[in-house]
């Protein structure tokens, strides 16, 4: 197979559940070969089970993006299978919880920080090095990273705020980088969206909070975030890098 005879190809981090497949089935939905990448075995292949009865082009690879070899890896794998790389998405993330609850900083253990900041942040940053080569064999590309409205805002986790925000800052760079290749950078930053890691904690107060607070009057869905990273991987967005998306229903207006 020649790389000009296959369709584009995408390859989501944490593609297996909440943002993350939600964003890989509109990306399916839109024609890409799919690459999933996510720590869960089970939840890969349901996901792959699932999509690929609906008629998606779909792979699963195991994949923890805070370990080096584990991504260079994956590179191994996309390489080897397709050769190229059209659209890097980086939602694979975890919170920073202590009994199911965000903690204060002077009760946040130094091995939670670690970790929250070695998934959220790290993670992008090694999937990035290692993807970024084999995306510049297709001429251009684009790459989106889940950052989140924690980064823009007072937020009651300390480790997953400060990973997000870092993770700004990262893409910024990174977009500076890249643009001569022709390759784009843009963050997504939702407010809450009901997936299995936002329930994972104590949020329902938090939720309808953010429902209030929102000028739209509703929380968002993983289908919004899927349509933001749809537009920033399309050609109507080939002027847009190192931007940060807000999904947020208005809860939060950059001045």
């Amino acid at each position: 197979m020649t790389q000009a005879s296959i369709k584009r190809v995408a390859a989501i981090t944490g593609g297996a559940q909440g943002l993350g497949r939600a964003i890989a089935q509109r990306f399916g939905q839109d024609g890409y070969s799919l690459v999933l990448c996510d720590v869960s075995a089970p939840h890969l292949e349901r996901a792959v089970t699932e999509m690929s009865a609906s008629g998606l082009t779909v792979q699963a690879l195991e994949v923890d993006v805070s370990d080096e070899a584990s991504v260079r890896r994956m590179r191994a794998h996309m390489e080897h299978q397709f050769g190229r790389l059209d659209v890097l998405v980086n939602s694979a993330g975890v919170l920073g919880l202590i009994d199911n609850k965000a903690p204060k900083v002077e009760d946040t253990p130094l091995s939670v920080w670690e970790r929250v900041l070695k998934v959220n942040l790290t993670g992008p940053f090694l999937v990035c090095r290692e993807m970024v080569p084999l995306m510049r064999k297709s001429g251009a590309g684009r790459i989106i990273n889940i950052a989140s409205r924690a980064a823009r805002v007072r937020s009651g986790d300390p480790a997953y705020s400060a990973s997000k925000s870092g993770l700004v800052g990262f893409s910024r760079v990174l977009a500076g980088d890249l643009a001569p290749d022709g390759i784009t950078v843009n963050c997504i930053a939702p407010s809450y969206i009901p997936t299995g890691l936002v329930a994972s904690m104590e949020l329902e107060g938090a939720v309808a909070a953010s429902a209030l607070n929102s000028p739209l009057g509703r929380i968002g869905v993983p289908d919004d975030i899927a349509g933001a990273a749809a537009f920033l991987a399309s050609k109507d967005a080939s002027f847009i890098t190192g931007a940060i998306i807000d999904v947020n229903g208005g809860s939060f207006m950059q001045g």
